[in-house]
């Protein structure tokens, strides 16, 4: 059957250029107020690329191949309000067509009923994000398109940027370039992570640097997460040492809402204000500069409660609330004749 707009469950995909060029594409699906069993999961392998491998999945979930142009993974059940994923698959682009950012997408499952879910990804195109981008601002801080203090894109990095207004008293430049993750570069002792970025901030004036609590930003991450993951940040200072910073509860704050530091949006990372930003302070312009890491259980197990995203980033939500649903005829017909 077709999804309806009260289905019981939700689908979404999206891809993100990995360091050698090739790309990940990853599918969540969410449930909203029942559990669903029996779960079929595809996603197509876009237009002008080549399937290369299976990459990420929940715990539990089997990789059931490519079939016609999808891959399909089952998966027992998902409780009520939960997101899984990602289920993940890297392609090699072959330069013949531009790739989408968000490729078609779809899950069926047998209980409580059948039913079939799918979303039709969009024509907007991905593009390789760039390595380095600045943003120059004074003590009005950083000014939207509105002309208001907001947050505002660090060029074409897929950073967004927010200095709270007085963090600074003369013109300042904030950049930004992001390093590629070498593991004999980071923690030796930093036991159960996984990294999600690793960046240079570099100030100048240096002696210009707004506190932790004037500061917030939202990083792309090496390949998409479940959402609402707590994200420790490692400074690099004093040489070759890397200092912790764990994050805290989140408090209600300025600019992106009340997170403190976590995995936000699938493919991104925030960290926003007051304790859980005071570590910027002591990697500006030094060595490696900071370092963003979830716990790779948790990313591993592939599997959040909205109460949990919730507790994580200070904001209400459920699970399927930021998933959209659409319609795939073929995916349709790939999961129609699969039973898990």
């Amino acid at each position: 059957m077709f999804a309806q707009d009260d289905g019981l469950a939700l689908v979404r995909s999206l891809g993100i250029y990995d360091a050698d060029g090739s790309v990940l594409y990853s599918a969540y699906v969410a449930t909203e107020n029942a559990k669903i069993g029996g779960v079929a999961v595809g996603s197509t392998v876009p237009l002008g690329s080549r399937f290369i491998e299976a990459v990420d999945a929940p715990a539990g979930a089997v990789f059931e191949g490519v079939r016609d142009n999808v891959a399909v993974w089952s998966f027992p059940e998902i409780g009520e309000d939960r997101m899984v994923g990602p289920f993940t698959f890297r392609v090699k682009p072959d330069g013949a067509a531009p790739l989408v950012a968000e490729q078609s997408a779809a899950v069926s499952f047998q209980t409580p009923e059948k039913e079939l879910i799918s979303y039709n990804g969009s024509n907007r195109s991905l593009v390789p994000l760039e390595e380095s981008g600045s943003v120059i601002f004074d003590q009005r801080e950083t000014i939207d398109a509105t002309g208001k203090n907001g947050p505002v894109a660090v060029g074409k990095t897929g950073v967004i940027l927010f200095v709270r207004e007085g963090a600074v008293r003369t013109q300042t430049t904030i950049t930004f370039d992001r390093r590629r993750v070498v593991n004999a570069e980071l923690p030796a002792d930093a036991e159960d992570t996984w990294w999600c970025a690793q960046y240079q901030i570099s100030i100048s004036p240096q002696e210009n640097a707004p506190s932790g609590a004037g500061i917030s930003f939202i990083l792309p991450t090496r390949r998409a997460l479940p959402a609402g993951l707590r994200v420790s940040t490692f400074a690099h200072v004093n040489g070759n040492e890397w200092r912790k910073y764990a994050s805290t509860s989140p408090q209600p704050e300025f600019g992106f809402g009340g997170f403190g530091c976590a995995s936000f949006g699938f493919n991104n990372i925030g960290c926003s204000g007051g304790s859980n930003c005071l570590g910027l302070n002591c990697g500006f312009n030094t060595g490696f500069g900071f370092g963003f890491g979830v716990s790779n259980t948790q990313r591993l197990a592939g599997s959040v409660t909205g109460s949990q995203i919730t507790s994580t980033t200070g904001i209400t939500t459920t699970a399927a609330s930021s998933i959209i649903d659409g319609s795939s005829n073929t995916i349709i017909a790939i999961l129609i004749g699969f039973r898990p």
